[in-house]
C-alpha cells in the first residue's frame, strides 16, 4: 500500500473535502438543533450504547476479543447521526430532522415501514 500525502491531491480536490466535511458536520449539528432535549438524550443514548456493544463484539474493527480505545460520547454521536443521515430510507425521522423538519410520529401517521 502506497503512502498518499496531501500534496498527492489536487488543491481543487481538497477544497472540495473540506467543504464536504463543513456540510456533513453542518447537517449533523441542524438535525441535533432539531430534536428535543429528550429526543436528543435519547438519540446520544442509543448510538453510544449500539457503538460500544459493537465495539464489545469486535464489530467496529474486525478486532474480537481485543481492547479498543472508545472515543467520546459527543464524537460517537456525530459519527452516528451522520450514518444514520446518510441512510435517510432506515432512518427518515432523524433525515428530517437533518432538514430542519419535525416531524411528530402517531398511531396515524408512522413512517412506511412500520
Amino acid at each position: 500500500m502506497t503512502d498518499t500525502t496531501s500534496s498527492d491531491f489536487p488543491p481543487g480536490l481538497l477544497d472540495y473535502f473540506a467543504a464536504r466535511e463543513r456540510q456533513r458536520a453542518e447537517t449533523v449539528n441542524r438535525a441535533l438543533a432539531t430534536l428535543s432535549p429528550f429526543e436528543r438524550r435519547l438519540v446520544r443514548e442509543a448510538a453510544v450504547m449500539g457503538y460500544v456493544r459493537g465495539a464489545m463484539a469486535g464489530h467496529l474493527d474486525g478486532r474480537q476479543g481485543r481492547e479498543q480505545e472508545i472515543p467520546k460520547d459527543a464524537t460517537i454521536l456525530v459519527e452516528v447521526v451522520g450514518a444514520c443521515i446518510s441512510m435517510d430510507e432506515l432512518y427518515p425521522y432523524l433525515a428530517a430532522a437533518s432538514e430542519g423538519k419535525r416531524r411528530r410520529v402517531t398511531k396515524s401517521r408512522r413512517w412506511p415501514g412500520e
